[in-house]
């Protein structure tokens, strides 16, 4: 059995980095292990492909490793051009840029059904869990060979993309076999290990002086568990979330419209300790105000939910 594997190369990153931050991943023996997941001992490695979207001024360690990744045997990078965007802050009117990847998931898409077509694998391994992909697996599908999807847990898989797939590879699982212990030779040197652009670490409290007012809680938690989830997705498609841009811009059919609800939403998000803002560089030197999650203390719970004593 032929096995091929195409990695959603922001998905993958950002999701581990949400499993364990500190994990060093060995990708030659991550190539070995997903295969034979998929195949057992006599299944073939015929290579892996990994799409990511890249800024003409990344960082050099992105670049290094992109770079690493390409020498691997059997690996191949795809990139494509990062594009700049605007948004204007409904609330202060500030308008703030940030670039976010273009056309890496219809490449992923094109080249999964060409290696299907002219029959490269006998069963692909989409790495991502995004529903996105959906349309795509159906059409492998059609040609007879089969898509498993791998991730980090299960969590961040859709369940419409589980169910049209042969089979789900834990990628939890499989550490032992493919972590490793040897840094990149960028962090041996002391450098800044690679990390999604923008990523900041200082938090601030509020977009505006006293913020905007509180939205009666919708649902119980259930609202914010949407939040949280699309907040989340939008991360790991994102090298940072601008606050103005999931009010006003990040599509989903579970928040609620583009405005002033999803904006006090968001505050509540703040609110519950689930989310947090910081202060973010973006590519033109300009400090914005973005978003991400975060774990919540022990002591607080979401609506609905009783707090530990």
């Amino acid at each position: 059995m032929k096995v091929r594997i195409f990695f959603d190369g922001q998905n993958f990153y950002r999701s581990l980095q949400r499993f364990d931050e500190s994990l060093r991943v060995d990708y030659d023996r991550l190539a070995l292990w997903i295969t034979q997941q998929v195949g057992g001992g006599n299944a073939m490695f015929s290579g892996a492909y990994y799409y990511v979207g890249v800024s003409p001024d990344a960082h050099q360690v992105v670049e290094g490793f992109l770079k690493g990744l390409e020498l691997r045997p059997g690996y191949f990078v795809r990139r494509e051009p990062r594009v700049r965007r605007s948004v204007r802050c409904p609330q202060c009117g500030d308008e703030y840029e940030y670039t976010t990847e273009k056309r890496v998931d219809t490449r992923l898409v094109a080249d999964l059904i060409h290696h299907a077509a002219n029959d490269n694998f006998d069963a692909a391994v989409l790495v991502s869990g995004d529903d996105d992909f959906v349309p795509a697996v159906e059409a492998v599908n059609a040609l007879g060979k089969q898509v498993w999807v791998a991730t980090w847990s299960a969590e961040e898989l859709s369940s419409d993309l589980r169910v049209r797939c042969f089979g789900h590879i834990h990628l939890s699982d499989g550490i032992a076999a493919f972590r490793t212990d040897r840094l990149p030779r960028d962090r041996e040197r002391g450098a800044t290990p690679y990390r999604a652009e923008g990523r900041g670490p200082r938090p601030v409290s509020r977009l505006v002086p006293g913020g905007p007012p509180r939205m009666p809680v919708v649902s119980g938690a259930t609202a914010l568990e949407r939040a949280l989830t699309e907040l989340q997705r939008a991360e790991a498609r994102l090298p940072h979330v601008s606050r103005g841009y999931f009010v006003m811009r990040w599509k989903s059919h579970l928040l609620p419209p583009a405005g002033q609800e999803r904006e006090q939403l968001v505050q509540q998000m703040l609110d519950a300790g689930i989310a947090e803002e910081f202060e973010v560089t973006d590519g033109d030197g300009r400090v914005v105000i973005a978003l991400r999650t975060r774990e919540r203390d022990g002591n607080v719970a979401l609506p609905g939910e009783q707090a530990p004593a």
